[in-house]
């Protein structure tokens, strides 16, 4: 992944998903565009610096926001050609029943008119209705009673016109019986079969309005959020955000996930199947894109696994702006058991909306709470998740073990001159 992409999602987070969706195929190379033209360097580094301003990181996420807003109305509008697609099939197979049916009624109708005009014509269906009846079991006779030889010559050329008589007769029979006698039953079932689907086509006609509903509502919600965002962000030093870490904090936690996960393993009781330094073999494939082998993940290199980590969790947890401490306990929890999951944990200890995106107004609660507090709440509401799991008996000392390790290093961290 450009390291441009990277430091993107570090600034909002959210595209990590829209990169990964691929609604839009050109997001990420767009992504990597805007970054580069907005501070004019392609040097991560020097990017980095200059993101340290608050006013200039405030006017990039706005600006990165309007993709993954882009990104959503492209989302949205596949959906709804999807739905308009539906609709239509409903729509020409409505039309086509109805077609059908108009057919047959017309056929009726024409036959009662002439019976009430005692035209003559009125027998016209009863003849052929006759004829193709009796033409139909005659047959049936003929071939029961007479004996045919498959094996001979002149009894096979006789078969092959007794079936092609067989077949036509049969379809005339069928019609028949459909007009005399599909009246009853049968046209209840059809009236059955036209609600039903006059019911479909006006579900759908729902669901596409309610749908249009959802995404007028949320395009104005995105307008609304950009515009909060320019009145609050840009203001230097802000108290309710973590001024942006250098990248030597992230090295400190990595070192110490990686220490936790160690080499590759293939326990046949662990959900996540092959694994090397935390790595799934999913992670992996999504990571490259491609299908992989498992040799794949054995050979993983640690570069390539740093790299996974930032990106898909350090990143997409927002943990540059996390307490010191507070990052680590949340990303070594996401890396183990998933990004969402971490913030929904950290969120439901600061008391916010759940949504598993460590935004602002996240960050803003955290920043009201004690780091020290927070590491050792995180700690125990962790532990608490993995004795819910049915692998406990199998994983928990060493899921027991990895929590007290990781809270420990936290503390050290924030006591050896983090901030709360």
């Amino acid at each position: 992944m450009n390291p441009l992409v990277s430091l993107a999602i570090s600034q909002l987070p959210g595209l990590a998903k829209r990169i990964a969706d691929k609604v839009m195929p050109d997001v990420e190379e767009k992504v990597a565009d805007t970054v580069r033209n907005f501070l004019g360097t392609d040097d991560p580094q020097q990017a980095d610096l200059e993101l340290q301003d608050p006013k200039v990181a405030a006017e990039l996420r706005v600006r990165l926001a309007e993709i993954e807003a882009e990104a959503d109305r492209r989302e949205a509008e596949l959906r709804q050609k999807e739905r308009e697609g539906q609709l239509e099939a409903i729509r020409l197979q409505f039309d086509q029943f109805k077609t059908t049916l108009q057919d047959k009624q017309d056929a009726r109708a024409t036959m009662t008119g002439l019976v009430r005009l005692n035209s003559p014509l009125a027998w016209g269906p009863v003849i052929v209705s006759a004829v193709v009846t009796v033409g139909f079991f005659a047959v049936l006779l003929y071939l029961i009673s007479a004996g045919l030889d498959p094996a001979s010559q002149a009894d096979q050329a006789l078969l092959q016109i007794v079936n092609i008589a067989v077949g036509a007769l049969t379809a005339g029979f069928a019609t028949v019986v459909s007009f005399w006698l599909g009246s009853s039953s049968g046209s209840r079932n059809k009236d059955d079969i036209a609600l039903q689907t006059q019911s479909q086509v006006a579900a759908m006609q729902r669901d596409s309005l309610s749908a249009t509903e959802r995404i007028v509502d949320n395009q104005s919600r995105q307008a609304r959020e950009l515009i909060q965002r320019v009145a609050r962000e840009p203001v230097a030093a802000t108290p309710t955000l973590a001024p942006k870490k250098s990248t030597r904090q992230f090295r400190r936690c990595v070192d110490i996930i990686l220490g936790h996960e160690g080499g590759y393993v293939d326990h046949p009781s662990d959900p996540g199947g092959a694994t090397n330094m935390g790595i799934t073999f999913q992670t992996l494939r999504a990571w490259r894109g491609e299908s992989i082998t498992k040799d794949d993940v054995k050979e993983l290199s640690e570069d390539e696994a740093r790299e996974i980590y930032r990106a898909n969790y350090w990143n997409a947890l927002n943990c540059d702006q996390l307490p010191i401490g507070v990052d680590l306990v949340t990303f070594d929890f996401g890396v183990n058991a998933g990004v969402s999951r971490a913030a929904k944990m950290l969120q439901r200890i600061v008391a916010v909306e759940a949504d598993g995106q460590i935004g602002p107004i996240t960050l803003g609660a955290v920043s009201q709470n004690d780091a020290e507090h927070l590491i050792k709440q995180f700690s125990d509401a962790r532990l608490n998740y993995y004795r819910g799991l049915s692998h406990w008996e199998t994983f928990g000392r060493g899921w027991s073990r990895r929590t007290a390790e990781t809270r420990d290093a936290a503390l050290d961290m924030l006591r050896a001159g983090g901030r709360t």
